[in-house]
């Protein structure tokens, strides 16, 4: 009895062991959670949303705006000042603009216009550029305010600019300029052929504004005491004279003098002063006397130069054969370290027989 009862304790224990290890090897189930469904929001559109391309959109609409005013006003102004001036240069020039396209003015960009002119004594050609300021570039506009505020700069005005070549048998070649005193010695710095040729020269006619450098005194006396002087001293629009045969920027070779020309630079305005003094300039230096003083003076100048040149030129050759010479030699070198034992061997042999036939030639010389 007692056996049986041991026997069936110990089955339901072995029962009771299986079953716990069923359970600790069967997968865990978990319940899925309950998924809510989620209902989009539409947010209506603001301006606030808008504001990038708002900017965009108005900058560039400001941008075309003042880019087609801009380049209207300039061009306005363009034909404003030569309608003022053009019966005076007829009179003054057989050919006055594009006989061909029968225009007087041609647009060279929103803010310069040209003017070709031609057929007058003295004169080959000539060229009026109008410079005006860059209304229709917003951002040379603002560049040009900051560096004029920080005085890196000065403050762009309307401006004519005059290119005159003259006929090629007009008397002299020479170098002068009358420059503003308070700039004069940066802006011929800045040339070659003022800082290269000029001096300051006396001008007691002149207002003491304006400074003269010239190859020669007696030169600049022959044309300041002109009605040249007058000119320049009765008008407030002047900026620069310079008439040269020179060119402005150094030359790789120096040639020598070329065609004479002037420069003239002034404000735009409605008065008639300069556009005088350039269109009687020609006839002032047409009948120029350069006296044997001036031609001598001009002439040593012109000597000084040639000289500078011929020795620029002699150092650059020797510079040029001295690197010739010590290629060759690299290359002599590069060819020795190439040779076989032998070779080298038999180089060095006529190395050694050319030194004394050298030797031996200078001991005959000494005897």
């Amino acid at each position: 009895m007692a056996q049986r009862f041991t026997g069936t304790l110990l089955s339901l224990a072995a029962i009771a062991c299986c079953s716990v290890m069923a359970q600790d090897d069967a997968p865990e189930t978990t319940t899925p959670p309950s998924q809510e469904t989620s209902v989009p929001v539409v947010k209506p559109w603001t301006l606030e949303d808008f504001r990038v391309d708002i900017v965009l959109a108005a900058s560039l609409v400001i941008f075309v705006i003042v880019l087609y005013a801009g380049s209207q006003l300039n061009t306005s102004k363009a034909k404003e000042w030569m309608g003022q001036h053009l019966e005076y240069l007829q009179s003054q020039f057989a050919l006055v603009g594009d006989k061909a396209d029968k225009t007087v003015l041609v647009k060279d960009g929103p803010s310069d216009f040209l003017l070709y002119v031609s057929g007058r004594r003295n004169v080959q050609y000539g060229h009026w550029w109008i410079k005006l300021k860059p209304r229709s570039d917003i951002v040379s506009w603002i560049i040009n305010i900051v560096w004029t505020l920080t005085g890196l700069g000065v403050w762009e005005t309307d401006r004519i600019e005059v290119t005159m070549t003259m006929d090629k048998e007009i008397n002299g070649r020479y170098v002068l300029a009358v420059l503003p005193s308070n700039k004069a010695k940066e802006l011929r710095d800045a040339r070659f052929d003022l800082k290269t040729f000029t001096k300051l020269a006396d001008a007691p006619k002149l207002s003491s504004k304006y400074s003269v450098y010239c190859e020669s005194q007696k030169l600049a006396e022959a044309v300041m005491n002109s009605r040249v002087c007058d000119l320049i001293n009765n008008a407030p629009d002047f900026q620069s004279l310079i008439i040269s045969s020179m060119p402005d920027y150094e030359p790789e070779r120096y040639k020598g003098d070329g065609d004479l020309r002037f420069e003239l630079s002034f404000n735009m305005s409605n008065q008639t002063e300069m556009v005088q003094l350039a269109c009687e300039l020609p006839d002032v230096l047409g009948g120029l006397t350069i006296t044997p003083e001036i031609k001598n003076r001009l002439r040593k100048n012109r000597e000084e130069m040639e000289k500078k040149e011929a020795k620029r030129s002699a150092e650059e050759r020797a510079e040029e054969l001295a690197k010739k010479k010590a290629d060759a030699k690299k290359a002599e070198a590069e060819r020795i370290k190439n040779m076989s034992v032998a070779e080298q061997r038999k180089y060095d042999e006529k190395e050694r027989a050319r030194e004394l036939k050298k030797m031996q030639k200078k001991r005959t010389k000494r005897m």
